[in-house]
C-alpha cells in the first residue's frame, strides 16, 4: 500500500469515507439482485433453466453474490480504516479479492466459449453439451482461482505475481473475449444470410430462424456482460500502467482519488451482470413474473417459455 502521508487530510477523509459508503451500497445492491436471481433460478417455475448456459449464469451470479457478501464489505472496512489513515488490509482480504474477481473474469470467458460453440456447432451443442459439463467447468474455475490466489502466500515476488495476474486474467481474458465475439458476430451474420426474408416459406426455415434469434439474444447478452467487464477493468489497467511508469504520480492527490474509484469500479460488474443477463432474457423475466407477479404474466409468454426447451436439453 502506497504512503498516503502527503495526501491532504480533508481529501483523504472525504474520498475514503465516500468510497467506503459506495462499497456498502454496492454490497447491498449486489446481494439483493444476485440473491433474487439465484432464487428465481432455483425455483425455476417455467422449467427453462435446464441448459448448460444457465448453469454458467448460476456460477457467475453466485460469484457476484460473493462479491457483495465478502469483497465489497471488506473493501468498505478498509476504506474506513483509510479514514483513520490506517492500513486494515489482511491476507484474507487479498486472497478473497483475487479469488472472487478472477473467478468472475474466467466465468465470463467460459460464457463466451459456450456461446461460440452454441452458435458455430448448434447440433453438437444441443446433443453433446450437458449441464454437468458446465457445472464441472464452474467448479474447476473456482478451484483454479482459489489456488492462484493462495500463491500469494508463497515466495513469489509480489511484482511478478501481479504481472502474471494482470496478463492472464485481464489482458488475455479481454483479448480472447474480443476475438470470440467477433467470430460469433461473423457466424450469425453469415448464417442469417442463408435465409433471407423472401425464402422463409417452410416450417423448417422458420424453426431455423427462431433458433438463430434465440442464439443471437443469448450471445448479445453475454457480449454486454463482457462490455461491462471491459469498462470496469480499463480504469484498473490504466492505474497499473501509471504505477509501473510514473513513480512520482503515485504520491499525488489526483492519483490517490483515481486509484480509489478505479478499484471501486471493479465491483460494479457484479451489479450490472444480473441486470444484463436477468432482465434482458425473456425466460428470466417470465420466471420472475411467474413467482412474484403471476397474474401479470401473459399466458402466451408462459406457454412459449415452457415449450422452448428442446427435448434433449430437458433430459440433460
Amino acid at each position: 500500500m502506497e504512503e498516503e502521508g502527503e495526501i491532504p487530510e480533508k481529501l483523504r477523509v472525504g474520498v475514503c469515507s465516500t468510497v467506503g459508503v459506495l462499497y456498502l451500497l454496492a454490497s447491498i445492491i449486489a446481494l439483493t439482485i444476485n440473491g433474487l436471481l439465484l432464487f428465481v433460478i432455483f425455483k425455476d417455475p417455467l422449467k427453462c433453466f435446464r441448459r448448460p448456459f444457465a448453469v454458467l449464469i448460476t456460477g457467475l451470479a453466485t460469484t457476484d453474490f460473493l462479491v457483495g457478501a465478502i469483497g465489497d464489505t471488506t473493501s468498505a472496512k478498509n476504506e474506513f480504516y483509510c479514514v483513520k489513515n490506517e492500513d486494515g488490509e489482511t491476507y484474507f482480504d487479498w486472497i478473497m479479492d483475487y479469488f472472487i474477481d478472477n473467478s468472475a473474469t474466467v466465468i465470463v470467458l467460459a460464457l463466451s466459449v459456450d456461446r461460440l460453440i452454441a452458435v458455430a456447432f448448434p447440433i453438437y451443442y444441443r446433443c453433446s453439451v450437458k449441464k454437468t459439463h458446465s457445472a464441472v467447468t464452474v467448479l474447476a474455475i473456482w478451484v483454479y482461482c482459489l489456488a492462484f490466489s493462495l500463491l500469494q502466500l508463497s515466495d513469489i515476488p509480489e511484482a511478478i505475481y501481479d504481472a502474471i495476474d494482470v496478463h492472464i486474467h485481464i489482458t488475455f481474458a479481454l483479448s480472447a473475449n474480443g476475438v470470440i465475439y467477433f467470430m460469433i458476430y461473423y457466424i450469425i451474420r453469415k448464417r442469417r444470410n442463408l435465409f433471407p426474408g423472401e425464402e422463409l416459406s417452410g416450417q423448417k426455415a422458420e424453426k431455423h430462424l427462431r433458433n438463430l434469434k434465440r442464439e443471437k439474444e443469448f450471445a448479445y447478452t453475454a457480449f454486454l456482460i463482457l462490455l461491462a467487464l471491459v469498462f470496469t477493468q480499463i480504469p484498473f489497467l490504466v492505474m497499473i500502467k501509471i504505477e509501473a511508469n510514473c513513480e512520482s504520480c503515485v504520491e499525488t492527490s489526483w492519483y490517490f482519488v483515481y486509484k480509489k474509484f478505479a478499484n471501486f469500479l471493479l465491483c460494479v460488474s457484479s451489479i450490472a451482470n444480473p441486470i444484463l443477463y436477468g432482465w434482458r432474457v425473456k425466460q428470466f423475466r417470465n420466471s420472475f413474473m411467474a413467482i412474484f407477479c403471476r397474474s401479470r404474466l401473459d399466458q402466451a409468454d408462459l406457454e412459449m417459455s415452457q415449450t422452448t426447451q428442446p427435448t434433449n436439453e430437458i433430459r440433460n
